[in-house]
């Protein structure tokens, strides 16, 4: 399931007006692990805009679940490269794209916690409710990380966390990264995906609930 139904499509404010956010499986988007050339459906791979400046925009699409939605969105939705028939093992490359800051203006806080490589992922049935670990992290103060930290973890609701992005890097700190289980579904499935971001900030997030006691 998902919050994003389709009367949401075009009017969801998710984000900050600097978050933009692209489903893209094609070579020049980066060697990710969501990147081919052609669909199961034989449909060329192309980048489709899903959080543009903030605003809902899109989906991952189908030949099929475009003709599903057409109905109700007026053309708006069209094949777009995304269905990996059976079992296949993989999905679309779904990226954040770099800002225009540089990282020292991103690290330009009093008091943060900087986290890296994501370890560990809960998340409810709607996409809504989410708790993240991370393998390490540093402790930012006056804008200069002072120490390391072990377990970092951070909790939020999807559209308040995206709504307090403010700072994001730039193409130079961009990377495609992938993992190779995207952890959905019941069983679970076991398919690798592509995220491409850069370091940003967010701020009032609530972190450490993953080991509060």
């Amino acid at each position: 399931m998902s919050f994003l139904t389709l009367d949401q499509l075009h009017r969801l404010r998710y984000g900050s007006e600097m978050v933009n956010v692209v489903c893209d499986a094609r070579v020049e988007h980066g060697p990710g692990l969501g990147t081919f050339a052609f669909d199961d459906e034989g449909v060329p791979a192309h980048g489709t805009p899903i959080i543009d400046r903030g605003r809902f925009t899109g989906y991952m699409t189908s030949r099929e679940t475009a003709a599903r939605r057409r109905r109700y969105v007026l053309q708006r939705l069209h094949a777009g490269g995304r269905l990996g028939a059976h079992s296949a093992h993989r999905m679309t490359n779904v990226s954040l794209l770099p800002g225009e800051q540089s990282l020292d203006e991103v690290f330009d806080v009093d008091h943060g916690i900087y986290m890296e490589t994501n370890k560990s992922w809960s998340i409810d049935d709607k996409r809504y409710n989410f708790q993240f670990g991370c393998e390490i992290a540093w402790e930012i103060r006056h804008g200069k990380r002072v120490r390391m930290l072990k377990n970092p973890s951070y909790s939020g609701i999807s559209t308040e966390f995206w709504n307090a992005c403010d700072a994001i890097a730039g193409r130079e700190h961009w990377t495609l990264w992938g993992v190779p289980n995207c952890g959905k579904g019941q069983p679970e499935q076991v398919m690798g995906t592509g995220h491409g971001a850069s370091p940003s900030r967010f701020r009032k997030i609530k972190v450490g609930s993953a080991y509060a006691g």
